[in-house]
């Protein structure tokens, strides 16, 4: 049997360029839906927690909590794309058009409790910020 390489080992995570950014939109995606999701159980916990307190009923938690861990790994991308043109003008206008259509998808679930409804927009917003943030860095390369 032959020894593998470090090269034949699976890697671990998302493919990173040199910088540490994230190259592959599907890895953004997944990365940042899976720190969503990771917020979204750590918020249904508390959330649980202070209704068998009886701290408030279950589900009065905001959702939009649910971009922290989200918000972290972009931070991290922008930071990491500090060689790239464009990060500056790039990273607000995706997070402007996110956090819109973040809200639109909240007054569209308005009759679901706040933890259903913001937790709704912070996926809306998480994932067109992935997309906007990794087209946007790519067309800025490109011109």
């Amino acid at each position: 049997m032959a020894d593998s390489s470090p090269a034949d080992e699976q890697r671990k995570g998302p493919r990173r360029d040199a910088s540490g950014r994230i190259v592959s939109l599907t890895d953004l995606v997944a990365y940042a839906l899976a720190g969503y999701v990771i917020s979204v159980l750590g918020m249904v916990a508390f959330d649980g927690l202070f209704a068998l307190l009886g701290m408030g009923e279950f589900g009065d938690l905001t959702g939009w909590l649910a971009v922290i861990f989200p918000a972290i790994i972009f931070v991290e991308q922008f930071k990491a794309a500090a060689a790239h043109r464009g990060r500056i003008a790039v990273a607000p206008a995706a997070g402007l058009l996110a956090v819109v259509l973040g809200v639109l998808a909240v007054g569209v679930a308005s009759g679901f409790p706040p933890l259903v409804s913001g937790g709704l927009g912070a996926l809306v917003t998480t994932v067109v910020y992935a997309v906007l943030w990794h087209l946007g860095l790519a067309v800025a390369d490109r011109g």
